[in-house]
């Protein structure tokens, strides 16, 4: 009873505003997020510029040597981690834990992040139990359990709603378009676009995602045109290893993880590892609650899911950076793991 009425109530406070790129927003915000969307255009450049790519020599060499140490560093840091056994050089993941705990130490707004690698019980975590407005980081998982029921992708879908506030191409569509479920999916996760998540959801209902997220040890629901909700960063980080552990043997699975390589907003995560490795991803913006989310699988020798939430204005240079900083320090905890 307690989560229907906390269902009733939010979905009042998120009808009315929008969790992706494509919500659209009061004048003051309208100009914050052109300004700020053209601050993202700015620094992502062309399509085909390529990204640097980020090497760590000392972690490298590191890694090289193969000599394996008990782990062992000292020092008190305010984020938890588990899991470790023996890694390539305390030295190193010193560096890199330090590094993260001055990024969190910084940090003038609410962060929170999980880090898992998948080939071990390795996490790293901070800030786990506050809740965030998911955005539209909920939209792959979401998909995720649309394809796990192997729809007829062919299946058209007619556009006679829109998403409240929402002005993105498919809501600036005439009552009546016709949309396949493939286009609808490609929609949602490339251009984060709203109507299309909303008439998927109406299509295939929240029961079945519900239930999913029950299996998961997931403490966050879905509920009639409720398609936004509230969580922490570990239950999410949660639902994309559940997709990446999908897309292993799974045609669908492959399909989902390919268009969360082609976003439209690629500065966070991806700018700062996309060079390196194939980055499947998810961000998140909502302007009026000031949320900036991102939720990557990293596919490095090792894959790793990384997941971060902040409270701060989206898609700004300035937003991006912490995205960015802690997706290096974290590629380098993970190239120092030994795999037992």
């Amino acid at each position: 009873m307690k989560k229907i009425i906390m269902a009733l109530c939010l979905c009042a406070i998120v009808a009315v505003s929008g969790c992706g790129k494509s919500g659209s927003e009061d004048k003051k915000n309208s100009s914050a997020e052109s300004s700020s969307q053209a601050a993202v255009e700015a620094m992502a450049g062309t399509e085909d510029s390529a990204r640097e790519k980020y090497v760590n020599e000392s972690v490298d060499k590191a890694v090289d040597e193969n000599d394996p140490e008990d782990f062992e560093v000292d020092g008190y840091y305010d984020f938890y981690y588990d899991g470790f056994d023996k890694v390539y050089s305390n030295e190193e993941l010193k560096k890199a834990f330090d590094k993260i705990e001055k990024i969190c130490s910084e940090a003038n707004f609410s962060l929170s992040f999980s880090y898992e690698n998948m080939d071990s019980d390795v996490i790293v975590s901070y800030n786990t139990y506050s809740q965030y407005l998911t955005c539209s980081t909920i939209k792959a998982p979401y998909i995720k359990w649309v394809l796990s029921q192997d729809p007829d992708l062919d299946e058209v879908v007619v556009r006679d709603v829109c998403w409240p506030g929402d002005d993105g191409r498919i809501a600036l569509e005439p009552d009546g378009t016709e949309h396949t479920v493939r286009d609808l999916i490609e929609y949602a996760i490339e251009e984060s676009d709203n109507t299309a998540y909303y008439l998927l959801y109406r299509r295939f209902g929240y029961v079945g995602f519900n239930d999913l997220m029950y299996s998961l040890g997931v403490d966050y629901y879905l509920g009639d045109s409720w398609i936004f909700t509230y969580c922490n960063v570990l239950d999410m980080a949660k639902c994309y290893k559940d997709i990446y552990e999908y897309a292993q043997d799974s045609d669908n699975g492959k399909w989902l993880t390919k268009l969360m390589q082609k976003t439209d907003v690629e500065t966070q995560i991806t700018e700062a590892l996309g060079g390196k490795y194939k980055v499947s991803h998810k961000y998140g913006s909502e302007f009026n609650e000031s949320n900036f989310h991102d939720c990557a699988i990293v596919y490095a020798d090792s894959p790793f899911v990384l997941c971060i939430f902040t409270d701060q204005m989206p898609e700004t240079e300035e937003s991006c950076k912490v995205f960015r900083e802690l997706a290096k320090a974290f590629d380098d905890v993970n190239n120092l793991i030994v795999k037992q």
